[in-house]
């Protein structure tokens, strides 16, 4: 079985980055995760809830449509995973009255920045060797030269997903998958991770049919950032800190009662249209209710 220095096991070698066999390296790769943020992954994905926390954060963010709309969408996914015994219906039914009783709120409207698109990404001798964005040596920028794989495999996501062979089930491009993460990199999580090095994407892109059908992760708009040493009341105040720092799409501040209970914000890049919609949810729904915007401090719940 491979060994990943750092993270464990893994017997998944198509996902594996730093690869050992008998302590030998077969197969490495520089994916810019510290020791903090290893560790934090290797945790995540050795968790006895893991396929429940994946089903969870995968289960409606990002979609496309006006909020009202998103927030329709999400009712069919919520109540698919109660059916499923995934979550409690009591979890589903409260998510969309959690911000009644938020320890803090922040309305303040995100203001539609349109950013600076990545240049087109020169493809390398595979999808997953093509660089997307290198970001400028610290303390400017994190130093890490971002390829397709950093941000789409472990070690350094959670939860994998190949943009070679889904791409086109997607309904979409390599090409056009390929842009919109390198957009996504160099205007959202790089900056987010110079200002708060402990973050680590979750997912970024991910195959059509899991969560909700038009998710912007799909054609790899989106990515879901956790943090290795944030607190639930951190992930509020950094909420507010990319609010207004960041340019972006759609960011939601995630919390969940079910599984680890670990928050997380889910952004993403439009280069066409960016509308700083900012959003925050519990268990998958509105924590105020269909369509309200803002930043609620769900870290009570």
């Amino acid at each position: 079985m491979p060994y990943i220095p750092g993270l464990g096991g893994i017997d998944d070698v198509y996902h594996s980055g730093n690869v050992y066999a008998n302590n030998v390296p077969i197969a490495l790769w520089e994916n810019g995760v510290d020791s903090a943020v290893a560790a934090a992954i290797a945790a995540a994905i050795n968790s006895p809830d893991f396929p429940a926390e994946q089903e969870v954060q995968e289960a409606q963010e990002g979609i496309a449509d006006p909020p009202v709309a998103a927030d329709q969408a999400v009712v069919s996914s919520t109540a698919q995973l109660a059916d499923k015994g995934t979550i409690q219906q009591a979890d589903v039914t409260a998510g969309s009255q959690a911000g009644n009783n938020a320890a803090a709120a922040d309305t303040t409207a995100g203001t539609p920045k349109a950013g600076d698109p990545a240049s087109t990404p020169t493809p390398g001798s595979t999808v997953d060797d093509t660089v997307l964005y290198v970001s400028p040596a610290k303390p400017t920028g994190t130093g890490i030269t971002y390829y397709v794989k950093t941000v789409t495999k472990q070690p350094g996501v959670v939860f994998p997903y190949d943009v070679a062979s889904l791409a086109v089930s997607n309904g979409t491009t390599v090409d056009a998958v390929v842009q919109n993460l390198a957009n996504l990199v160099k205007n959202c999580f790089d900056p987010i991770k110079i200002q708060f090095p402990d973050a680590f994407m979750t997912c970024s892109f991910r195959a059509a049919g899991v969560g909700a059908a038009k998710s912007q992760h799909n054609l790899g708009l989106a990515c879901d950032i956790q943090y290795a040493q944030a607190s639930k009341a951190d992930y509020y105040t950094r909420a507010q800190w990319v609010r207004d720092n960041i340019s972006f799409d759609q960011f939601i501040l995630e919390y969940k009662t079910t599984g680890t209970g670990k928050p997380w914000h889910h952004i993403s890049f439009n280069a066409g249209s960016n509308r700083g919609q900012v959003l925050t949810f519990m268990n998958d729904r509105n924590c105020k209710g269909p369509g309200v915007t803002g930043l609620y401090d769900l870290s009570n719940a």
